[in-house]
This record gives C-alpha cells, structure tokens and sequence, in this order.
C-alpha cells in the first residue's frame, strides 16, 4: 500500500492526537526554555539553535514547568534486495520536565510501518519472523527514554546523562511488534566543540511481561548522530536509524550497522530538513540493504 493510502485510512489524525496531547500535558515552550532542546537526533545545527554556548540549559538550577521541546519527523524508505521497498513514517516528540534537583529529558517514538514483508530486526525490538503472521501497515511498538542531569550543572564539552528505556506492546499488528513489555537501562552521550556535535543514545531492553507466545526481547540499540557546520544554514549529517543488536540471533542474523550520511539545510533557528543515505554493512540475511532518511525538525518556541 502507498503510504498516501494510509492517510486515508486515518492513522495521520492519531499521530496528530498524540502531538495534541502531549503537547497538551506539557505544555509550550517558553523562548527561555527553547534553548535546552538537544536530542539524540541532534542535527539541528550547533550554533544555529544557540546550543554551542548553552547546550543542554542546564546553566540555570531555576524550576521551570514541562514543556515539549521539539518534534521530528521523518520518511524512512529501505530497500529490500530483490523485493518492493518498505516505507517507515516516524514521529519524535522530546520533552523536559524537573525531578528534585535533576532536570528529566523524555524521548518518545512512534511509528507507521509499511513493509512487504515481515523484516528481521525492524521495527527495533521485532526479531521474531513467523510465517503464520500476516503482515499488514500499522503502527510499531512504543519506545521511550528518560535521562537525568543535575539542574544548574554547566552543560560541558561533554555531558553524559544516565536512564532507563521502556517498551511497551502498542503495535497494531502482530508483524510489527514484539507483543512484550520490555524495559532496561540508557545513556545518553553528547559532545560539542566547535562546529561538531555528536553522540548517541544507547538503551538495552529486556523484555519482562507479555504475549507468553512470542520470543523473549532481549536486544542493544545506539542511536547515534554527528553533525558538522558548513554554515549558518548548511551541516553534513549522520542520522542513522540506529545500530542493533539482537543478542539471542545466531552471529551474522543479529546485527544492523548502517553507514552513510547526508546533508542538513536550516530554516532560522526552528526548521531543519536533512536528506540522508545508508547502506547496513552488517545486517540479517533478509534484512534492508539500504536506506533513505528524508527528516524534518521542529524546534518549539
């Protein structure tokens, strides 16, 4: 199915609903707060957003309500050797909130998948490939992080913030999730000097409660990114998917390790669109071969 098929079938609405009531629950940006935006996606560009002088906001121990910080969305196709691509649709929504004395960032994912075939590894955390389940579009299963750091601590040239990540069974086919929640720690990892700034995201899950008829979760997924400015309104970039690994899969079925990049245009200091390239050097026999990452970043104020 086209994926302008599947606005038609109302799924675009849903991911509206979700935007709405997040952003309802946290509430908008301040101009003050918008400067603490920084993700794992992290590509929108370095002085741009006013991150190389106060990355991260963490300068300021003031309590400030929750907010959402940023969204991103991006169109995902992979390339399958010898068969029809498969579409991804993704939305990111990244917040903050105050804990005591720690300032929380929350990362959630959400996706509408639309595969001609059940693929391995994808979307993250679905390793089982079972001939009896019938593959249809729909969304994936929710994953979502949270990380702690001190608030008033100087956001340095590198900061790193401890977590947890947690999956829950929210795909609407059974070809398209895990059918377990799955839970387990996270860090996130950020460099910035100069015209750099990169990281990654690392989370474990373990899956503990769910359908006792599919396989067990027990994978590795670093998300990682890079960017470098060009100028003011350009930035090479690498975005991946993300880097998986699937423990419990037999050695060379279990990794998916993607090399590539692109090219990042700012829009002011609150629009981003960047157009990417990846081949999966490493993956599962029947796993995508190549990707093409068209992404699009809101920064709120």
């Amino acid at each position: 199915m086209h994926p302008l098929n599947a606005l038609r079938r109302g799924w675009a609405p849903c991911l509206l609903g979700l935007l709405v009531v997040s952003t309802t629950v946290f509430g908008p940006v301040s101009p003050a707060a918008a400067g603490e935006h920084a993700d794992e996606e992290g590509h929108a560009a370095v002085d741009e957003h006013g991150e190389a002088e106060e990355h991260g906001g963490h300068d300021s121990a003031a309590r400030r309500p929750p907010y959402v910080a940023g969204m991103v969305n991006w169109f995902f196709v992979s390339m399958l050797p010898g068969e029809d691509d498969a579409e991804t649709y993704g939305l990111e929504l990244d917040s903050f909130f105050d804990l005591g004395p720690y300032r929380v960032k929350n990362i959630s994912y959400f996706e509408l998948a639309d595969y001609p075939r059940q693929i391995p590894g994808q979307p993250p955390g679905n390793e089982d490939v079972d001939p009896g389940i019938t593959v249809n579009t729909g969304v994936n299963d929710l994953i979502t992080g949270f990380w702690a750091s001190r608030r008033g601590k100087p956001h340095r040239k590198h900061h790193v913030a401890w977590g947890a990540a947690f999956m829950f069974p929210t795909a609407s086919n059974d070809s398209l999730g895990s059918g377990k929640y799955a839970l387990g720690p996270s860090v996130d990892y950020e460099y910035e000097h100069g015209r750099w700034f990169a990281g990654f995201i690392a989370l474990q899950q373990w899956s503990v409660a769910g359908d006792s008829n599919r396989k067990g979760v027990n994978f590795l997924m670093i998300k990682p990114f890079a960017v470098y400015e060009i100028s003011p309104q350009w930035a090479f970039t690498y975005v991946p998917y993300g880097i998986s690994v699937y423990w419990e899969k037999p050695s060379g079925e279990n990794i998916y390790f993607p090399v590539g990049g692109g090219l990042q245009r700012s829009f002011g200091k609150h629009v981003n669109v960047s157009l990417q390239g990846f081949q999966n050097v490493l993956r599962p026999s029947k796993g995508t071969k190549y990707d093409v990452r068209l992404m699009l970043e809101f920064v709120f104020e």
